[in-house]
């Protein structure tokens, strides 16, 4: 059970660290409602389970809503199907609410989380607490704001950029560098052809409990064009790495530079 939470965990860490690419510090329009991404997590040539990725409707206000689900694949022992359905704000791309279901074999779980950026107050919800009020917290972001922050801002080649992801026990860095290196990437959600990618450093804290031996270091592999579409995310084990592979998409009008 240890193992499948520490897995399934992993899983959504590695989506924590999603980066995009491009040749200028311009924020980019990558919102798209409808996009889905899909991608297989791997432990070499084993499954391990899926990650979906919606990006849904967006506001007349500006609200994006954001959807990502995980579920394991059919090993034994190993059950977990997990939910997040977020908010984001697109003037600055941090989080308003905050949504997360969790099965692990027989155990259950729900998480709710609301942000008021000019209070800078975040009420949050569990099992074992209701409205539980926290008061003077900055603008933060979870997995998926890392995700749309990193696609965003990802003309930022040659810098190095702090985040930071919040959970119950307060807010940890992530630190991404956005290289200058390009790399040729087989894509199985585009027939394995290979296409241009650009490849991001990440690393984040882990505190004293990383799972499975991992440090925190991640390689990303992100399409080289305005869409900076993930196609494959590794993140440093003990032995060897999980990743993130993309296996398909939906996203009307993209064509990926080869």
């Amino acid at each position: 059970m240890r193992r499948a939470a520490s897995l399934a965990w992993m899983a959504v860490l590695l989506v924590s660290i999603f980066c995009g690419s491009g040749t200028a510090q311009t924020r980019k329009d990558i919102f798209q409602p409808g996009e889905q991404l899909v991608y297989n997590v791997k432990y070499g040539f084993i499954k391990l389970g899926t990650v979906v990725i919606q990006t849904g409707s967006i506001s007349p206000q500006g609200i994006v809503k954001a959807h990502m689900e995980f579920w394991t694949a059919d090993i034994p022992f190993l059950h977990v199907h997990t939910t997040v359905t977020d908010q984001f704000a697109t003037s600055d791309l941090t989080i308003r609410s905050f949504e997360q279901h969790e099965q692990n074999g027989d155990y259950k779980s729900d998480k709710y989380a609301s942000y008021d950026p000019v209070a800078k107050t975040l009420t949050y919800s569990d099992d074992s607490v209701t409205n539980e009020i926290s008061r003077n917290i900055e603008p933060y972001d979870d997995a998926l704001g890392i995700l749309f922050n990193m696609r965003a801002w990802s003309g930022a080649v040659g810098h190095k950029y702090l985040f930071h992801v919040r959970d119950r026990s307060g807010a940890r860095p992530v630190t991404l560098t956005f290289t200058d290196q390009t790399s040729s990437q087989a894509v199985p959600a585009l027939d394995d052809k290979e296409i241009s990618t650009r490849v991001v450093d990440g690393m984040m804290d882990l505190g004293n409990s990383a799972p499975l031996g991992a440090n925190g270091a991640i390689t990303a592999y992100v399409s080289n064009d305005e869409a900076a579409v993930p196609v494959r995310i590794d993140m440093s084990i003990a032995v060897g790495s999980i990743s993130l592979v993309l296996d398909k998409i939906k996203r009307p009008n993209w064509t990926a530079v080869k």
